[in-house]
């Protein structure tokens, strides 16, 4: 993505930047200090020596990754579709004890702790059979929301479904939250 662009999309969320105008405290607590957390964490000049070339985007990506497994902790990653190894490999440090386990279809899903939906192949079936097995500890992240009219349309069934509860648009990506005590909230966030 060409730098005109990133400022495009920068400056059209600037008013939602770390957390202003969010009242939950959770949420805010989230979106300052997993979402968009600028701390040098403890593996990122490590990763960087092995996948220092990567685009910038696809390394905040990464690096985000790290940073939800880090405050996740869970004990398996389902990825669906990645593109590359370097989510895999940000996430297991962010996280040592987890396991990264590839999903190839719908009915390989059983429990979502977390799960990395990369809109690819059959990722609405996909979505739909993690949904069914989700519960309040489960998290899910859903890249390329705003790649084409699709995917954009796919993203707004998702923050208008009600099983969805707390949804975080990060233009880049999604994150859906599924825990019942809260109130149904979508936060645009400028990441």
């Amino acid at each position: 993505m060409n730098a005109i662009k990133r400022l495009w999309i920068w400056l059209q969320r600037a008013r939602y930047s770390r957390g202003f105008g969010v009242q939950s405290p959770w949420a805010y607590r989230f979106i300052r200090y997993v979402v968009n957390e600028h701390y040098p964490y403890y593996s990122y000049e490590d990763l960087k020596q092995v996948y220092g070339h990567l685009p910038k985007q696809t390394l905040k990506l990464c690096r985000l990754y790290f940073r939800i497994a880090n405050f996740q902790c869970p004990s398996q990653v389902l990825d669906y579709n990645s593109p590359s190894d370097a989510y895999a490999d940000y996430m297991k440090a962010g996280c040592h004890r987890m396991e990264i386990v590839p999903l190839h279809q719908p009915s390989d899903i059983s429990k979502v702790e977390l799960l990395r939906l990369s809109l690819e192949g059959d990722y609405r079936a996909v979505f739909e059979k993690a949904v069914q097995v989700a519960d309040a500890q489960s998290l899910v992240v859903v890249e390329q929301i705003k790649r084409n009219r699709e995917t954009k349309e796919f993203w707004k069934s998702i923050v208008s479904d009600p099983r969805c509860i707390t949804t975080f648009d990060l233009y880049y990506c999604g994150i859906i939250f599924f825990d019942k005590k809260r109130y149904k909230e979508n936060y645009k966030v400028n990441f």
